[in-house]
């Protein structure tokens, strides 16, 4: 946590879904595609 968000505060679960979502449909306007972020369940994100 502190290293991705540069503080030990609590980041609320959804967080970082929402910023994915945003990440992969700002992608997405230029062209790449959408499996180039895959979702690695119980594991996180993968590139």
């Amino acid at each position: 946590m502190t290293e991705l968000w540069e503080s030990d505060e609590f980041v609320d679960d959804n967080t970082l879904t929402v910023n994915v979502n945003r990440l992969r449909s700002k992608l997405a306007s230029i062209g790449v595609p959408d499996d180039f972020i895959s979702t690695r369940r119980n594991m996180g994100y993968q590139i």
